[in-house]
């Protein structure tokens, strides 16, 4: 599967550039299919299709860009991606592989394991007119969550703003939910923070924003219903009770740095239950547990630190411990024969439980590395190391103490 389907997408990769050669276009990623009407901007698409990266405004994100004059009114921008990643890994517990971002049925036997594995291949579409932004992903994925299909329409939200005219913007749809910063300096892996919080909406949000150059808010009222990830509340009833606020703002400093600080607060989380990790949607002796998060990131002209911690407001009843996530991480940027690459350094741990339990905490140190070939093609390599075994699904059951694994991942990132 994983070969077929990266064939298919470099034969319709070539294809589309093939399409736009009599076209008027530079070797930076923009193509007019149509002209004046239809068109591809790979860092544009590039940048909405990152997981790893601006992961919680990509509302703001396609404003931004209509501001600055990097999609023009009256145009359909189309994109596509390909992510693709090889993974060996190997454990001192026989079945027992805590790697993050990957499901528990990926592998059950043995000590080490290799396999090839279609992340995503996703196409989206961004129409822009005055006033207005409409945007929809759908995409295919190997990584699945139980239940769910492989082939999802996974994100479709309208935008009414103009940042020219206005700092208010009004988002309906489903999205991810603004809150919290999540983002992941590694090529391909997730931290703790992401994996425990990133908050992903199933029923469409409304979102009420103020962007300025320097400043974010966004207040999101959510239905009350079991969102993809993170998101639920007590009684998963349909009413617009459940609701996030994130803010940040940036400051310049000297030598060309800047500092910018964030903070968020999700009022309803799964972890409000004794059913862990997907509680039913009604329960009993479920009360609101919602999450706040605080985040900081220093930037330099070729560097980015960061660091980031989101906790619950009570205690997971299915652990008897309040949860949190903590990540610290930085990047460089430079270049080798003329390519430009990105080396980067991310440490996290998540707790959810007491100490001297077996579910007490999971640590991750990734590093990584990645090169961009050209606009369109993007090769990256990560070391990872995980240190505790605490499955999100009964933990108190399936945790084991004193896991560790080393895992090696390569992969290849297409877009157009």
């Amino acid at each position: 599967m994983f070969r077929h389907l990266a064939m298919a997408s470099a034969v319709c990769f070539s294809t589309i550039l093939s399409a736009g050669s009599g076209q008027a276009q530079t070797w930076d990623g923009r193509y007019d299919i149509v002209p004046g009407a239809v068109s591809t901007d790979a860092g544009y698409a590039a940048r909405m299709f990152d997981r790893q990266d601006d992961v919680t405004n990509k509302t703001v994100l396609a404003l931004r860009a209509r501001q600055s004059g990097a999609l023009q009114d009256y145009r359909l921008y189309l994109g596509g991606r390909f992510l693709g990643s090889v993974i060996h890994e190997s454990t001192n517990t026989t079945g027992k592989f805590p790697i993050l971002s990957r499901l528990p049925p990926t592998h059950t036997l043995g000590t080490s394991d290799t396999y090839g594995v279609v992340n995503e291949a996703s196409l989206n579409a961004t129409l822009t007119l005055p006033w207005v932004t409409a945007f929809v992903q759908g995409e295919y994925t190997e990584v699945e969550y139980p239940g769910q299909d492989a082939t999802q329409l996974r994100k479709y939200w309208i935008a009414l703003g103009d940042l020219n005219q206005s700092p208010f913007y009004l988002a309906i749809g489903r999205k991810t939910v603004n809150f919290g910063n999540f983002a992941s300096y590694a090529p391909f892996t997730h931290t703790h923070s992401s994996h425990y919080f990133w908050a992903q909406s199933d029923d469409p949000l409304i979102e009420l924003g103020y962007v300025t150059e320097r400043t974010e808010l966004a207040l999101s009222l959510l239905p009350a219903h079991r969102g993809l990830r993170v998101v639920s509340s007590p009684k998963n009833n349909g009413d617009y009770e459940n609701f996030a606020f994130n803010a940040s703002h940036r400051f310049d400093l000297r030598g060309d740095m800047m500092l910018k600080l964030g903070a968020g607060y999700l009022r309803g989380t799964i972890y409000d239950s004794t059913i862990a990790h997907h509680p039913p949607g009604t329960g009993i002796n479920r009360s609101w547990n919602g999450a706040y998060n605080v985040n900081a990131t220093l930037s330099g002209s070729n560097f980015d630190l960061m660091a980031e911690f989101t906790q619950t407001e009570e205690v997971w009843p299915a652990t008897g411990h309040s949860v949190n996530a903590t990540t610290v991480q930085g990047r460089y940027r430079a270049s080798v024969l003329g390519k430009p690459v990105t080396y980067s350094l991310a440490a996290s741990r998540g707790i959810q439980g007491a100490k001297g339990t077996a579910w007490r905490k999971m640590d991750q140190v990734v590093l990584g590395m990645e090169m961009a070939l050209n606009p369109h093609l993007t090769i990256g390599a990560e070391y990872m190391f995980n240190d505790g075994f605490v499955p999100l699904i009964m933990p108190t059951v399936t945790a084991v103490n004193g896991v560790r694994s080393h895992t090696v991942i390569g992969g290849i990132k297409l877009t157009f």
